[in-house]
C-alpha cells in the first residue's frame, strides 16, 4: 500500500513537451520521476515525463529532498500521479500532482 508523501504544482509546464501529451495529462495519469543533474537553472532539479515527454519540474522549493532520494538510488520509492488539471488555467498552475512513497514490500526490500 502506498502512502501520501506531498503534494504540488509542476513548474514549468510552458517551457517543455506537455503540448505532446496533453490528453494524457489526466487525474490519475502516472509520470516518471527523474533527476535532471545536468539542468543549469536548478542544481537540485527534478523532471517529470509522461512518457517520453518531458511535462514540467519540481518546483524548486520542494525538490531538495527528491533530488537526495533519487542521487542516493532511492527513485523506487517514489510514485507520481496527476491529482487535477486545468487546461485554462496559466501554465505554473495547470496540473497538480500527488508524490507516494510506495510500499518496501512492493519493490522488493523486505
Amino acid at each position: 500500500m502506498r502512502k501520501y508523501f506531498d503534494q504540488m504544482r509542476i513548474a514549468g509546464v510552458q517551457y517543455h513537451e506537455a503540448l505532446f501529451c496533453r490528453e494524457e495529462l489526466k487525474a490519475g495519469r502516472k509520470l516518471r520521476m527523474v533527476r535532471d543533474t545536468e539542468n543549469k537553472y536548478d542544481a537540485d532539479a527534478v523532471a517529470l515525463y509522461c512518457g517520453e515527454y518531458l511535462v514540467g519540474y519540481i518546483p524548486r522549493t520542494e525538490n531538495s529532498e527528491l533530488a537526495l532520494f533519487l542521487d542516493q538510488g532511492w527513485g523506487d520509492l517514489f510514485e507520481v500521479f496527476i491529482f487535477q488539471g486545468d487546461e485554462d488555467a496559466h501554465p505554473e498552475n495547470q496540473y497538480l500532482v500527488n508524490i507516494y512513497l510506495r510500499d518496501r514490500k512492493d519493490i522488493g526490500m523486505l
